[in-house]
């Protein structure tokens, strides 16, 4: 493939790509167009996509040997639609209240229950894409399918820094930094 980036994950410590939304339902499926894009662009090796759709039960779609989970959902943040957000695990325990997934068994309760199984991968970060539709329809919106990029690129840099664990944070710019101790980290500027 010409000209895209690919990572790979050989020698490095095993990442789970979780996508989960509905394809049916335009922006809510976000999370597995991601996947379902980042095919061609991984080193399988180290690196495990995995389509969890809406799937109520995707804890057990997480293999106990996960060394770091990254979760791409579609996240109702009250933001401008294509917003990016990026939080931890624990900033979502940290505040129940959060909006965190559009979905009827949130991420919240699969982290909650991927905990109580001890098979919560560590570290766990979360990346939500503010919806602008979720009408019936298999294509994302163009605010959403705008921001794309940036989300592929995010993930990346996370599962880089999976295999580099002293690049953290420091390493983010751009449109993609992070906003200090915010806990529902929006990852882009606001103008």
């Amino acid at each position: 493939m010409t000209g895209e980036k690919r990572v790979t994950g050989k020698g490095s410590p095993k990442v789970t790509v979780l996508g989960i939304g509905n394809l049916l339902l335009r922006d809510e499926g976000v999370g597995v167009h991601l996947v379902q894009r980042l095919a061609g662009m991984v080193d399988t090796a180290g690196v495990e996509l995995v389509d969890g759709g809406t799937s109520p039960d995707i804890q057990y779609l997480v293999s106990g040997d996960t060394d770091k989970l990254i979760v791409v959902d579609a996240v109702d943040g009250g933001d401008e639609p294509g917003a990016i957000y990026r939080f931890t695990a624990e900033d979502v325990t940290q505040d129940a209240a959060m909006p965190v997934s559009l979905h009827e068994i949130g991420i919240l309760e699969t982290l909650k229950l991927m905990s109580l199984r001890q098979a919560k991968p560590k570290p766990t970060v979360i990346i939500g894409i503010q919806p602008k539709t979720m009408d019936y329809g298999l294509e994302l919106s163009p605010e959403v399918e705008r921001k794309m990029p940036d989300v592929i690129n995010l993930v990346l840099k996370e599962i880089e820094e999976a295999s580099n664990p002293l690049s953290s944070d420091e390493g983010r710019e751009g449109s993609l930094s992070l906003r200090g101790t915010v806990p529902l980290c929006h990852c882009e500027e606001r103008e």
